[in-house]
C-alpha cells in the first residue's frame, strides 16, 4: 500500500515544512543527545561499591556496562525500520520515556533488577544512537553541521558530567543507587523540549512515499566497513576505558578519585574538539586529517596516562581528550558524510553500531576477564594500542571523499 506521508529528507521539502525554530531545535537535540551516555557511563564510577554491595566479581562487574551494549547489538539494525514505520521523531520521544523506565527499574534493590534496568536503558539509547543523526539529516539538511556538532558534543559532555558528579553524589548520599538515579534529571528537560518535533509531519527516511531501499549491500562494501571499523574501535575503547580506568589506576597504586578526575578532564577536553571537528569535517572534501589525528591522540594520551609519571597526568589527559574529541566528532559525522539520504544514514548507523557495539560489548567484560587471567592490566593496554593502529588505517579509507552508493528503492 502506498503511504501518503511526505518525504522530508530532501533539502527543498524540509526547508518548507513548519519546523521548530533553530534555538528550540538546538535545545531539543542537545538534551536528547546528552541522555545517550550518562546512564551507562556513570556505572563505572561506582563500580567498586556495586561489586561490594552485590558481591560481583570483575567479570560480572564488567557485564553491567556490557548489557546495554548487547541491546545496541540486538536492536541497532532494527531501529531504521522502526523509524520508517512510526516516524523517527516519535520513536526518539518514546525512547526517552523508556529510558525513564530503565532508571526506575535500577532502583529496585536486587541484582537481577539492576541488570534488567541496564538492558532497558540500552534499548532506549539504541534508538537515539541510530535515529537522531538520521533525523537531523532528514529534517534539517541545511543545518547538519551545527546540529551534528551539538549531537557529538553531548557524547563527550554527558560522560564528562557523569565523571565529575557521580562519585561525589554517591559519597554525599551514601548510595550508589541514588548516584545512578541522579542522571534521570536530564530527562526532565529532554522530554518537553522534544515535544515540538512531534507537531510536524513524521520523518520516515529518504525514500519516495511508499518505498524503502534495501541496504544489505552495505555489509559487502569496503567503504562501509572502513566507517564501521573506525566507529567500532572508538566505541569499544570509549566504553572500556570509562569503565575500568579508575580501577586500572587504583591497581597501579594511584586512587579511584584520580581516575575519576582524569576521565573528567579527558571528557571535558574532548568537548570543544568534538564540536569543531563535527563542523569542519562537513566543510572539507576529505576527512583523513581528522580520522588520523583522533587515533594518534587517543593512543598517545592513553599510553601517557598509564606509563608516564603521575605528575604529568594532566598533560596526557589533555592529549587523550583531544584524540577522543577528534575521533568522536568524525566517527559520527562519517555516517552522514558517506551517505546520500537519511535512510542511508540510518542504515549505515545501524550497521556501524551493530558491529561496533558487538565489539564494545566484549570490551568491559573482556578487559575484566583478561585482567583476572593475567593478573595485570599490561596486556589489556597493549590490546588497546593495537586496536588504535587498526583504527588509523580504517580512518585513512573512511576519510576519503566518496559516498556509498545506495540501491534503488522498492515499493512497500
Amino acid at each position: 500500500m502506498t503511504s501518503n506521508r511526505l518525504d522530508h529528507s530532501r533539502p527543498a521539502p524540509a526547508a518548507n515544512v513548519h519546523r521548530p525554530g533553530l534555538v528550540l531545535t538546538l535545545l531539543g537535540v542537545f538534551f536528547v543527545a546528552i541522555n545517550l551516555r550518562p546512564a551507562i557511563n556513570s556505572v563505572g564510577f561506582v563500580l567498586p561499591e556495586i561489586r561490594s554491595d552485590l558481591a560481583l566479581g570483575a567479570t560480572a562487574g564488567g557485564m553491567l556496562t556490557t548489557v546495554p551494549l548487547l541491546a545496541f547489538v540486538c536492536f541497532s539494525m532494527q531501529a531504521p525500520a522502526w523509524g520508517r514505520r512510526f516516524g523517527m521523531g516519535r520513536l526518539i520521544f518514546a525512547s526517552l520515556i523508556l529510558l525513564a523506565v530503565g532508571f526506575a527499574i535500577r532502583m529496585i534493590p536486587h541484582a537481577a533488577m539492576l541488570f534488567t534496568g541496564m538492558a532497558v536503558v540500552g534499548l532506549a539509547i539504541t534508538v537515539g544512537n541510530v535515529l537522531l543523526p538520521a533525523y537531523i539529516k532528514a529534517r534539517y539538511p541545511d543545518r547538519v553541521g551545527v546540529l551534528m556538532g551539538v549531537y557529538t558534543v553531548c557524547l563527550s559532555l554527558g560522560p564528562a558530567v557523569a565523571a565529575a558528579g557521580t562519585l561525589p553524589v554517591a559519597q554525599a548520599t551514601g548510595s550508589w543507587r541514588i548516584a545512578l538515579l541522579s542522571w534521570a534529571i536530564l530527562l526532565v528537560a529532554a522530554i518537553p523540549l522534544w515535544l515540538p518535533q512531534l507537531r510536524t509531519p513524521p520523518v520516515t527516511g529518504g525514500a519516495a512515499p511508499g518505498r524503502a531501499a534495501n541496504f544489505r549491500h552495505l555489509w559487502f562494501n569496503p567503504l562501509a566497513w572502513a566507517v564501521t571499523v573506525y566507529f567500532a574501535v572508538m566505541s569499544l575503547l570509549f566504553y572500556t576505558v570509562n569503565s575500568w580506568l579508575p580501577t586500572i589506576l587504583a591497581d597501579g597504586n594511584s586512587s579511584a578519585e584520580l581516575g575519576s578526575r582524569i576521565l573528567s578532564v579527558v571528557n571535558f577536553t574532548a568537548i570543544p574538539f568534538t564540536l569543531a571537528v563535527s563542523i569542519l569535517v562537513n566543510r572539507t572534501r576529505a576527512q583523513r586529517w581528522a580520522t588520523v589525528t583522533g587515533s594518534v591522540g587517543f593512543a598517545v594520551g592513553l599510553a601517557g596516562i598509564i606509563y608516564a609519571p603521575s605528575s604529568t597526568w594532566l598533560l596526557w589527559a589533555l592529549v587523550f581528550g583531544t584524540g577522543l574529541g577528534f575521533s568522536t566528532g568524525v566517527a559520527f559525522s562519517l555516517l552522514v558524510l558517506r551517505t546520500a539520504t537519511a535512510d542511508g544514514t540510518a542504515a549505515l548507523g545501524g550497521m556501524s553500531q551493530t558491529a561496533g557495539y558487538t565489539l564494545s560489548a566484549l570490551g568491559p567484560v573482556g578487559a575484566g576477564a583478561l585482567r583476572d587471567l593475567t593478573g595485570s592490566w599490561d596486556v589489556v593496554i597493549w590490546v588497546f594500542l593495537t586496536l588504535l593502529a587498526l583504527q588509523a588505517v580504517a580512518g585513512v579509507i573512511a576519510g576519503a571523499n566518496r559516498t556509498i552508493s545506495e540501491p534503488a528503492p522498492h515499493r512497500v
